[in-house]
């Protein structure tokens, strides 16, 4: 049976699972807009940033494996302030523990970011019947870019006047002191129950597990494969294409690369909205699939045309489809099966689109070393139909399946 809460209730439990995503994806995404200054400070190139995101990125696909097991004990609100706790102990550790610390912290800051997606999953799993889920949950999702908007306004200017150590020290005390405050006047998180089997005991790669017992789950997940690798080629790639390729000066690349990640916030609520109103979040999906495919060949049109107006519109239609893919994905993964294994399924799904997010952009980035931009472009178009052809092939998931 489909329990549902009152509105304020509603609003209450979003809130509760977007605050910790946010707050986490401030708290990763602060050093590399330090990145200059955190590496003048150890003789360290600047280009160090990317070792660092990697470095985070694949501990965080450990933490997502640790997440089933994790949200049955804790439950997964309690487990999402935890980590926030646990987020901000690692930037301190980043910033006062010479080498070592910067490793500890960024191994610290993607464990507690692993388990975050799939426990906010579980917390919200009871709103599958609701009319407006998919919107929901595609809401909940903008809190990953709001957060990086977070660290973009915040991390600046206090920069400026204290220094990237006491930079640090200031987001995470100040995110640790909001989460214990938020946390303790819930009532969502006091009153929280661990979820799941009492008695069951778990392995790490269940999640994995379950998907692959899935047909149209683990097709979903290669989709989701792909569709991590084309959006964090969007971010990594963007500016460089534009200033090297197409011709725009840093400034104008940047300004587009922003607009397109304003597209992607927007994106993600309305592909939902949409998703909810058709009642077809797997056509939705495709039709983003293909709307990445043509994406993809726009950019590398670009080329031909040269720096012009016309970037503007192709950064916007990249950025609502590569980035606002997220939520319909998850609502999909979410209502596949019953609502005990929701943080389970989630965990499983991302390790699909984690495992995009490492691999993709470096094999892009040597492709369009070895071929060009162009053609790797076109091959990323070519993913994003294979994508396409995964969702819709998929049979329809059912609730429950084991």
């Amino acid at each position: 049976m489909t329990r549902t809460v009152p509105r304020g209730g509603q609003a209450a439990l979003l809130f509760a699972t977007m605050f910790p995503q946010a707050a986490l994806s401030m708290l990763s995404l602060a050093p590399p807009v330090m990145a200059g200054p955190i590496a003048h400070s150890y003789g360290l190139p600047a280009e160090v940033a990317g070792a660092y995101s990697g470095l985070v990125y694949a501990f965080v696909l450990l933490g997502n494996l640790l997440a089933a097991p994790l949200i049955r004990r804790c439950g997964p609100l309690r487990l999402s302030f935890a980590c926030v706790l646990g987020g901000a102990l690692g930037l301190a550790i980043f910033a006062h523990a010479g080498i070592a610390g910067l490793l500890l912290g960024a191994v610290l800051i993607g464990l507690c970011y692993g388990p975050l997606t799939p426990a906010s999953s579980q917390a919200i799993a009871h709103q599958a019947g609701s009319p407006a889920f998919v919107f929901i949950v595609s809401v909940r999702q903008t809190s990953v870019p709001l957060g990086g908007v977070l660290a973009g306004l915040l991390v600046p200017p206090l920069l400026a006047r204290l220094g990237w150590t006491a930079t640090c020290a200031t987001l995470a005390v100040g995110s640790a002191l909001a989460a214990l405050a938020f946390a303790a006047a819930s009532p969502l998180v006091r009153a929280e129950r661990a979820v799941g089997a009492r008695g069951r005991t778990s392995r790490l790669l269940d999640p994995l597990a379950m998907i692959f017992r899935n047909p149209a789950l683990l097709r979903l997940a290669g989709a989701s494969a792909i569709f991590g690798a084309i959006q964090l080629v969007l971010s990594a790639f963007l500016v460089i294409y534009l200033v090297r390729v197409v011709g725009h000066d840093l400034i104008t690349a940047g300004a587009l690369l922003s607009a397109s990640q304003v597209a992607g916030i927007l994106g993600r609520p309305a592909w939902g909205l949409i998703a909810d109103r058709t009642r077809a979040s797997r056509t939705v999906l495709v039709g983003l699939s293909l709307g990445m495919a043509l994406s993809c060949l726009l950019t590398a049109a670009l080329t031909l045309l040269g720096p012009s107006w016309l970037s503007l519109p192709v950064a916007l239609v990249f950025g609502a489809t590569a980035t606002g893919w997220n939520g319909v994905f998850l609502a999909e993964i979410m209502s596949a099966v019953a609502p005990a294994e929701v943080g389970a399924a989630t965990s499983g799904g991302l390790l699909f689109t984690y495992g995009g997010i490492v691999i993709g952009p470096s094999l892009f980035g040597a492709l369009a070393h070895a071929a060009g931009f162009g053609t790797a472009f076109l091959t990323l178009a070519l993913g994003a139909l294979i994508a396409a052809w995964l969702v819709g092939r998929s049979p329809r998931p059912r609730p429950g399946t084991r």
